[in-house]
């Protein structure tokens, strides 16, 4: 079986996962696999978890800490067994095993199978060798975990682990999710990446047993791009480096026997890391993809409106490229100088590229990844290549270029403008909503069965005022409208009376049904509207400083991390709640908020977020409106309202 036919193993103890038997989704560019072969899935997966401790052992650290050692031995006896059925399996499929059934069937039958037997010992001849594939990845690492748990004595962890989604005390009320936690093989390409959207804990050889266990991760990532030369797991699926690769297989056993999803992350060419379909096999999940666009790095911010327009190549010429590829190239970097002519800046390290790929306005490129990054930058890309088309890079009309057409066109766009906010706007928006990081992390967290909105930083409240039904339909209808819906919904419903404002909270609830049914969690919140503090402001009022009465009553109620407050005052354009997550994504600020002042079409680039000092927020961390003061050092982000024209 492919790793391609498999199915997941379905994780346990997520707070955000569904009920067991729920449908596993099946995501664009991953692809589910099988487990370790042999191995029942429940006997890996499915280990049960210690009971939410009770009141009294809250406090107790004696009894927590029991509990945790008593967990820690229920998983390595689970773990044991798991791998004993292993092998059990791997022997019962050699071929001494084999051959016995073969003779022994020959013996009881010998005019029917007696016939058959020189055919059958020709077979066993041609297969001799031993076990290949994933059935011999998993006896070897089922004989090397159970040596190292042998006399291994007892390991010394921490009662405290750092809480993931599946933290204990979630049954709570008010407790909040604090977002995902990843750790893995990674590198630190990776972990910059992934940073800003998670808590990432990389794993090193030496100390990946004890570090798994107590950094109480979501996601296990295994990524092909560490082990390349240069990296700690550099050669772990060479068999010269035996030592890595049994350090890598145990890395893998021990998450699943934790019920921990593992994921492959097979994000560089086989060639350049061969030996890696063992652990394709052994992890529950395979993504041919990488970990996306991380627009805290690549973003359209701090742009000069006179960046040079002319055509460069960024990064190193790959001495394996096509050939068709390769005469192209060689065309458009050498010859005659001119205005068609493409600059190849060499090497160029990671942490420098967003600076570089915002320093210009123009480039050349055959990578989709390259060409998604350099847009978000706001750059024009050229596409060359067999690539996928990238939606806003130029590509060839016939599917691809000749040398002279290419010239024509990269000397064509040299002498254009940069681009500016209102053409980089509508990329920036695909690739938010399709290949940024917290996109490609939510697919990969919905595979793992982790449940929607996983991701802390994509998880907005809306905050509302409806007072009966008929506004509550208008609130449903303007949010159904916006390309991003908000993970929940808190509507305060107002009366003058308690038993009223209770009536009218049950009203809403049931007019925005529509909205519970796509995935968001609506909540009334009845307010007595004698209870309002003095000063409330009204619709298109500012609210920064001290934040309107049913704001604060909304923003108390809500459990997303960041709340949008949403006016009836005019219509809202579908783009709204996008480009304010967008614009806050890009900049990493606390709040941001659109400029009431009107939008300048003819802007520089860098015209469409800026810092300020004064901002009336239309997105914000919970806290700012749940305390009476934010507090000073606030990071304020304006952005510039956008055209009619521009908002679809």
């Amino acid at each position: 079986m492919t790793p391609a036919e498999g199915t997941l193993g379905e994780p346990q103890g997520h707070i955000l996962s569904e009920p067991p038997g729920q449908e596993v989704h099946e995501v664009h560019g991953v692809h589910e696999v099988h487990g370790v072969p042999g191995v029942e899935v429940d006997a890996v997966a499915e280990v049960d978890e210690v009971d939410e401790p009770q009141a009294a052992a809250v406090g107790d650290p004696g009894l927590a800490a029991e509990r945790d050692r008593l967990a820690r031995a229920l998983r390595e006896t689970r773990l044991q067994l798991a791998m004993t059925q292993s092998r059990l399996s791997a022997l019962e499929q050699s071929a001494t095993m084999e051959l016995g059934r073969t003779l022994v069937r020959a013996a009881r039958r010998p005019w029917s199978r007696g016939v058959q037997l020189p055919a059958d010992l020709v077979r066993l001849w041609r297969e001799r060798g031993g076990l290949t594939g994933p059935g011999a990845a998993t006896l070897a690492l089922a004989s090397a975990q159970l040596g190292d748990l042998a006399g291994s004595g007892e390991r010394f962890l921490s009662a405290l682990t750092a809480p993931g989604l599946g933290a204990p005390g979630r049954e709570s009320a008010g407790w909040m999710p604090p977002g995902l936690v990843i750790t893995g093989v990674l590198t630190a390409q990776a972990c910059a990446t992934l940073a800003p959207d998670a808590a990432v804990h990389p794993l090193l050889p030496h100390d990946a047993d004890v570090v798994l266990e107590s950094t109480g991760a979501d996601l296990v990532c295994i990524e092909a791009a560490a082990m390349l030369a240069g990296s700690a797991w550099a050669y772990a699926g060479d068999p010269a480096a035996t030592d890595r690769g049994r350090r890598l297989g145990r890395l893998i056993a021990a998450a699943r026997a934790l019920g921990k999803p593992v994921i492959f992350i097979r994000n560089i060419p086989a060639h350049l890391a061969p030996g890696l379909d063992w652990v394709a096999a052994s992890c529950d999940a395979v993504s041919g993809e990488g970990f996306g666009v991380q627009l805290a790095r690549f973003n359209p911010v701090g742009l000069d409106a006179s960046r040079p327009s002319a055509p460069v190549y960024a990064g190193q010429r790959d001495p394996r490229e096509p050939a068709a590829l390769r005469a192209l190239l060689d065309a458009l970097t050498s010859g005659d100088p001119g205005r068609g002519l493409v600059r190849v800046t060499g090497q160029v390290p990671w942490r420098r590229r967003p600076t570089l790929y915002r320093e210009h306005a123009l480039f050349v490129t055959a990578s989709p990844d390259r060409a998604r990054e350099q847009l978000a930058c706001g750059a024009r890309v050229i596409m060359i290549g067999d690539g996928s088309p990238v939606p806003g890079a130029v590509a060839a009309d016939g599917g691809s270029w000749d040398a002279a057409a290419l010239r024509e066109v990269a000397g064509t766009l040299r002498g254009r403008a940069p681009l500016a906010m209102t053409e980089i706007l509508p990329v920036l928006r695909e690739i938010f909503t399709a290949h940024a990081t917290p996109a490609r992390l939510a697919a990969l967290g919905l595979l793992a069965g982790l449940g929607d909105h996983v991701i802390s930083g994509r998880r907005i409240a809306v905050l509302a005022r409806a007072g009966d039904a008929g506004a509550a339909s208008a609130l449903a209808a303007g949010l159904a409208r916006q390309r991003f819906l908000p993970a929940e919904l808190v509507v305060v419903a107002g009366a003058p009376e308690a038993a009223s404002a209770e009536i009218a909270a049950r009203a809403v609830t049931a007019a925005l049904g529509d909205l519970a049914d796509r995935g968001v969690s609506v909540q009334a919140v009845p307010l007595v509207t004698g209870e309002a503090v003095a000063g409330e402001a009204v619709a298109g009022e500012a609210v920064s400083g001290k934040a309107a009465g049913w704001l604060r009553r909304a923003a108390g109620a809500a459990r997303s991390p960041w709340v949008a407050p949403w006016h009836a005052a005019g219509e809202q354009h579908e783009s709204y709640l996008l480009d304010l997550v967008c614009a806050r994504e890009c900049t990493q600020a606390d709040a941001t908020g659109y400029d009431t002042t009107g939008y300048d079409a003819t802007g520089h680039d860098g015209a469409g977020y800026a810092f300020t000092r004064a901002l009336d927020p239309g997105l914000a961390r919970r806290e700012y409106f749940t305390s009476g003061d934010p507090g000073p050092g606030l990071r304020l982000v304006s952005v510039s309202e956008p055209a009619k024209e521009d908002q679809r």
